[in-house]
């Protein structure tokens, strides 16, 4: 069987034309060899397997669906699995259904005052900018939010859980394993405007591997504060400044190379000095996560900038979306560089399992992630980083471009040089 490309090539025939169908008997023993696959590494390479379900639990349900397997296709079967890593009950462990041949529909959401509203989309649909979703295939969207919230992956909290469903709905082969719609690629999204006018679309796949290119319209594209980038390590992390109010504004999204971050920490550092900056923003919002030891190393120079305000100066903005070792930076700013947090909690949980390690199943070559490492990045256990300020991003704002977190920022650096 190889990574079950024809199982899955026969699948598609039959759902497409609205077949029953399941998982052939001369495959039947080959999954049950990676389900037992699945349970002998999780339990040899997870730092802590029965952590917060117990053994008992977790074979019985693993034995559930082995006996299942006749009746259940290839999507169902994903679904299962997925359902099956979230009783684990940490965020690193999970079944990597990014790294198949997965579908994605060309929508990004958000969710925002309770609904799940299109921030991004391919250009055929960029009308839709704004709406908020109302049903998939019919099925109204908290009936779609209630089947997935136990089965998407990476929660490790109920903030980390918003984001995840308003990611993992575009998945194609979730939805259809969740009989949530129809067909494996062509799905019916429903959207709703803010004076209730309806609007039905029809929606094909497009592979993970072009999903993002096909993402081209935005709500809101991105803005820089202060207007120019000063230095620039990537698109992802990036530095801009002000000398009016002597402050320096870092774009930290994505995790660089240990020596790319060096060099970038290192010209951070002289330029604060070269132009005695007093306030400084770093922005780990939408920051999934990579190393945390690179985002120490941004640290490390910043204590040495005596020009800063090191008592109100220093803030580190965080969202539902600031994740993992941004989360783990985002701590570990506020006891280091004295930086106070201002935004959403953080979908990460700051004492927990984290740093991800991975294996293949031997049939179907799909990858499970587990947790190697617990973490305590404060003393006690909290859903998530709780903010010094809490600035919760409401959709009146956001329709008209406020960024309220860096904009609450911006101003408590106003009235401290007024």
């Amino acid at each position: 069987m190889r990574k079950l490309g024809f199982l899955f090539l026969i699948t598609y025939l039959f759902t497409a034309c609205h077949c029953a169908y399941a998982v052939p008997a001369s495959e039947v023993k080959q999954w049950i060899e990676d389900i037992d696959s699945y349970r002998q590494q999780l339990e040899e390479k997870h730092i802590n397997l029965y952590h917060s379900v117990s053994k008992k639990e977790f074979v019985s349900a693993l034995t559930q669906l082995k006996t299942s397997l006749a009746d259940l296709n290839e999507q169902q079967l994903l679904v299962e699995m997925m359902r099956i890593s979230r009783l684990i009950g940490d965020g690193h462990t999970q079944l990597a259904f990014w790294e198949t041949d997965i579908g994605f529909y060309p929508f990004r959401f958000l969710n925002i005052n309770g609904s799940l509203r299109l921030i991004a989309s391919s250009e055929a649909y960029r009308y839709l900018l704004g709406y908020k979703l109302y049903a998939i295939d019919d099925i109204p969207i908290d009936e779609v939010v209630t089947r997935l919230s136990p089965v998407v992956q990476g929660v490790e909290n109920a903030y980390s859980l918003k984001v995840r469903i308003a990611w993992q709905l575009n998945v194609a082969q979730i939805l259809r394993g969740l009989s949530i719609t129809d067909k494996p690629d062509r799905a019916r999204f429903t959207f709703i405007d803010d004076s209730g006018h309806q609007k039905i679309v029809s929606v094909v796949t497009v592979p993970l591997s072009k999903f993002h290119k096909k993402l081209t319209h935005f709500l809101f594209p991105r803005k820089i504060p202060f207007s120019e980038q000063k230095i620039t390590a990537s698109e992802n992390l990036w530095m801009s400044a002000d000398k009016d109010t002597k402050t320096a504004y870092i774009y930290f999204r994505r995790y660089p190379s240990f020596s790319d971050m060096e060099y970038f920490a290192k010209d951070v550092k002289d330029y604060l000095e070269d132009n005695k900056v007093e306030n400084l923003i770093i922005d780990l919002r939408n920051n999934g996560g990579g190393d945390f030891f690179v985002g120490l190393r941004m640290a490390w120079p910043l204590v040495l900038v005596d020009s800063l305000d090191w008592e109100h100066g220093v803030y580190t903005l965080i969202d539902n979306s600031t994740y993992s070792a941004a989360m783990s930076n985002a701590a570990q700013y506020r006891q280091l560089l004295n930086a106070k947090l201002v935004g959403e909690p953080t979908g990460g949980n700051p004492v927990g399992y984290q740093d991800m390690g991975q294996f293949s199943l031997p049939n179907s070559g799909w990858t499970i992630t587990y947790s190697k490492r617990n973490y305590r990045f404060q003393e006690v256990f909290s859903e998530g980083v709780q903010p010094d300020v809490l600035i919760e991003q409401d959709w009146p704002s956001y329709l008209k471009g406020i960024d309220q977190s860096l904009a609450w920022v911006l101003d408590d650096i106003r009235k401290k040089t007024n």
